[in-house]
């Protein structure tokens, strides 16, 4: 069986079809789409490689591009509990600190926005008082 996929990509490579990078690539994928334990993960995984695949046959990078901007739409309007997907990793207008880029975790003294809670405190004001102690 390897040795049909190999001359097969061989063979094609040789009259024109695709480039070397492209069979390098799709086998890549073909290998870790095996990493994925759960059959129905991998299910998905499988038809949206697929998916991308022709979009980026028909339009390009442009193509993949749009396909993970459509993508990442989608994943925003999932909600888990009443809350997006994506929104620990956008930064809210009350909360700058949540996202890629956020302050130590010693430093932040607020709960996330997108919890919505009833106090918004995590602790008290100085939160390392062991390293702020009272001059009185």
């Amino acid at each position: 069986m390897l040795y049909g996929a190999l001359i097969i990509g061989q063979a094609a490579v040789d009259a024109g079809i695709v480039s070397p990078i492209l069979i390098i690539i799709v086998a890549i994928t073909g290998i870790t789409s095996f990493a994925i334990p759960d059959y129905y993960l991998a299910f998905h995984c499988r038809v949206g490689r697929f998916l991308y695949i022709i979009l980026g046959y028909f339009a390009g990078l442009l193509g993949i591009a749009m396909g993970v901007f459509i993508h990442l739409l989608v994943v925003n309007k999932i909600q888990s509990f009443g809350i997006s997907y994506l929104d620990p990793y956008i930064p809210s207008k009350g909360n700058v600190s949540n996202g890629i880029l956020s302050k130590p975790i010693w430093k932040r003294e607020k709960r996330d926005d997108f919890i919505d809670t009833k106090r918004p405190d995590k602790q008290s004001h100085i939160s390392m008082q062991w390293k702020y102690p009272n001059k009185s």
